[in-house]
């Protein structure tokens, strides 16, 4: 059984590929898996009733959101960053990160400044943010902030483009298929996302939460007994606009639902 919190994190994506400029109809991939214990209670995505411009699904006890975007064609999404300590009870909630950006309140410039002022405030973190145009990472725990050059990424719970056996096959096998030129797929992407594959013993990264768990998080797909993958995020920017797509799963990994939303491109 997972210790909640102190090894695993709570309420945060976790693992997420990004493919930049690489496939001729779609300049922008996203596809992520949200890793969750099963009694936490969400919403699934949604446009916000309270701010309507933000699409995304809902974290029911603290507000915020792992993954989101606004009408307007921005982007944000938060992992959470293993260090294998227990995590400051006094810490403010992750998920409150992506809400603020996808809010609108805060420029670029000025988002980056609350970051770096107020980023220890929060657990371990990285976020990734921004559009079409401009992809940007910041970590919490190192004070960095990157723009994501052209080509494919991941990002678990640890640095960018992390050399971990989950990360490495997931950008082989998206690499595999949007090199392809062809049209993308949910069928193809689920193949990606719903990968199980667990690697050898001897490679496995060492984040602190000691060799059993660390084998039960390593696969893309995380089945557990009490903590697994709740949901999968697609979003494909295209010169028509954007395509998001969520699917559910329930505590077997089983598909339970999936919404799916346009937004098209008249926001300039």
């Amino acid at each position: 059984m997972i210790r909640h919190t102190a090894e695993v994190g709570s309420n945060i994506m976790c693992i997420l590929f990004l493919a930049i400029n690489r496939h001729p109809q779609y300049p922008l991939i996203i596809a992520a898996n949200r890793d969750e214990f099963y009694a936490r209670p969400s919403t699934a995505m949604h446009y916000w009733p309270d701010q309507p411009q933000i699409l995304a699904g809902r974290d029911d006890l603290k507000g915020g959101t792992w993954l989101g975007v606004t009408r307007q064609g921005k982007f944000c999404a938060v992992t959470n960053f293993r260090t294998g300590n227990p995590e400051s009870e006094d810490a403010l909630s992750r998920g409150e990160l992506v809400r603020k950006y996808l809010a609108g309140k805060m420029d670029d410039p000025e988002y980056a400044g609350y970051l770096s002022e107020n980023g220890h405030r929060y657990s371990p973190f990285n976020l990734v943010y921004g559009d079409v145009r401009k992809m940007q990472v910041y970590c919490n725990q190192d004070e960095s902030l990157a723009r994501l050059d052209d080509g494919f990424h991941s990002l678990s719970n640890g640095y960018m483009d992390q050399h971990w056996p989950k990360m490495s096959l997931g950008v082989q096998k998206l690499t595999a298929l949007v090199d392809q030129h062809c049209a993308i797929n949910i069928d193809e992407l689920n193949v990606i996302m719903h990968d199980q594959t667990r690697p050898h013993e001897d490679d496995l990264p060492d984040t602190g939460v000691g060799r059993d768990v660390e084998s039960l998080i390593s696969a893309i797909f995380i089945n557990g007994a009490d903590y697994g993958t709740r949901a999968t995020s697609y979003v494909l920017y295209s010169a028509s606009g954007l395509e998001v797509i969520e699917q559910n799963y329930d505590q077997a990994g089983n598909i339970t639902g999936q919404q799916a939303f346009n937004i098209p491109n008249d926001h300039g």
